[in-house]
């Protein structure tokens, strides 16, 4: 008998419309916390390639929230026939340890559109201001993008064979989900943060032939 296949079938990109994107980001705007620098909280790929210039980088932790493979994703990191998962930020009793970056004020207004058109592409997240605990600066607030659980690409949790299966094989825009993977673990080693649920999946997928 053969083995049944854990890889999802064809999945459309999901896009904003214009006016949705341009409504997201307004509203984003009108919460930002006045007269204070602008801060960008970065859990995943924006920790090693961050779209923004700032002149501090930090170590920082989000209470209430974890970084969770809980995205399909068909651009980023994979494609319509053969979606990936991505990184999100999903509630939880623990916390997030990840960067906060201070933007550059010169370089703000360039950055609110960058940042859009990288997480805010499909709506599968959701752009609020989290209070981030840093060393360096006390408590700040930043911008973050959690998960829209409303969304139909949000997979939620699924078994780590399963997901390996799925993260093998799968490549998009911005290169494999194994290699995001692998960049998130890198960049939390070097501020001290260990996840043993991650490394395991790293290492299940490494076992795997692409398919």
């Amino acid at each position: 008998m053969d083995q049944i296949s854990n890889l999802p079938g064809r999945m459309e990109f999901i896009a904003l419309s214009p006016e949705e994107k341009k409504r997201t980001q307004l509203e984003a705007r009108a919460t930002r916390p006045k007269g204070e620098p602008m801060w960008v909280f970065g859990f995943g790929s924006l920790m090693w390639n961050p779209c923004f210039e700032y002149d501090a980088k930090v170590a920082g932790m989000i209470s209430g929230y974890d970084r969770k493979f809980h995205i399909w994703t068909t651009r980023a990191r994979g494609t319509p026939d053969r979606p990936g998962l991505g990184l999100c930020l999903e509630g939880c009793a623990g916390g997030c340890r990840g960067l906060a970056f201070r933007l550059i004020e010169d370089d703000v207004e360039a950055a609110w559109e960058r940042l859009w058109e990288r997480e805010m592409g499909s709506g599968v997240y959701k752009a609020v201001w989290l209070s981030v605990d840093t060393e360096e600066h006390g408590r700040v607030a930043a911008l973050t993008f959690v998960v829209n659980r409303d969304h139909p690409h949000y997979a939620g949790p699924l078994p780590r064979g399963h997901m390996a299966e799925v993260m093998a094989g799968a490549c998009g825009k911005y290169g494999s989900c194994r290699d995001y993977l692998a960049g998130t673990i890198e960049e939390m080693q070097k501020i001290g943060v260990s996840d043993p649920e991650l490394e395991a999946l790293l290492e299940e997928i490494d076992q795997r032939a692409p398919q």
